[in-house]
């Protein structure tokens, strides 16, 4: 056991010493702090995405502005308006929650993957180990929720009504992404369809569908130029001649 204080043994003072600090400083050492760090942020936004989700889904069902006020309780709607929306909820509410449950499981095994890789310093460990993950992360959820409002608006499309999909919100966010975020604004702020407009509904629903993919590809793409880009940096750097000064010590004998 190594002692804590200068000239004296105190033994409460050496055993956290030996139990605590010592095994902080060798996590912060070996990076298993910054792992268990970053892990844990990947793997809490697992649980918000999943509990989030489920928790907005059901949310947004209720009050003034709640679907079913809205569309199911609307004077102003006729008959088959409501009835539509009726399906549209049903089907909505069951593809919400898959969609929330999906972005969890591709966290969770994003976070486990993250978890077995090696810690070869900080700088290597944020640059070349997270980020990229992190880029391909946030594409595949990107994807997904693409997919999720392309799916839902064929649905409010196919039912000439509206559709629920309550995690619009969380497309807005994923969106905002640089490079990505000029599709924002093509995000609709709610799921509907109409019978007089079915060949552009279909064709929004369609575009949708299709450009959920295109989303996916450009983000591997970004992780590409990422991945290129820091190649770059690390061939110059090691192209960077190391500087020394030379010294010599002579030896000189008089006679």
């Amino acid at each position: 056991m190594e002692k804590n204080l200068p000239f004296i043994e105190f033994g409460i003072t050496d055993k956290n010493y030996n139990n605590r600090v010592l095994p902080f400083l060798g996590n912060v050492d070996n990076g298993d702090l910054f792992k268990w760090y970053v892990g844990n942020i990947w793997r809490l936004l697992s649980y918000a995405l999943l509990v989030g989700g489920i928790a907005i889904t059901v949310a947004e069902l209720f009050g003034d502005s709640g679907f079913i006020k809205q569309n199911l309780q609307n004077e102003a709607l006729s008959g088959g308006k409501k009835a539509g929306a009726g399906i549209g909820l049903v089907i909505g509410f069951v593809v919400s929650i898959v969609a929330a449950w999906f972005m969890y499981s591709v966290t969770k095994k994003r976070t486990d993957q993250l978890k077995d890789q090696q810690y070869n310093g900080l700088l290597h460990y944020i640059f070349c180990t997270v980020m990229p993950r992190q880029i391909t992360l946030i594409g595949e959820l990107s994807f997904i929720m693409v997919l999720y409002i392309g799916i839902m608006q064929l649905v409010a499309t196919l039912v000439g009504s509206a559709a629920y999909a309550p995690l619009l919100s969380i497309g807005e966010v994923l969106m905002s992404a640089p490079g990505i975020d000029t599709m924002r604004e093509m995000l609709p702020n709610a799921i509907v369809g109409d019978y007089d407009n079915f060949d552009v509904n279909i064709k929004m629903a369609l575009t949708g569908i299709i450009a959920s993919v295109l989303v996916l590809i450009a983000y591997y793409i970004y992780r590409e130029i990422y991945n290129y880009a820091i190649r770059i940096v690390t061939a110059l750097i090691q192209f960077i001649p190391k500087f020394a000064i030379p010294l010599a010590i002579r030896n000189r004998s008089e006679n």
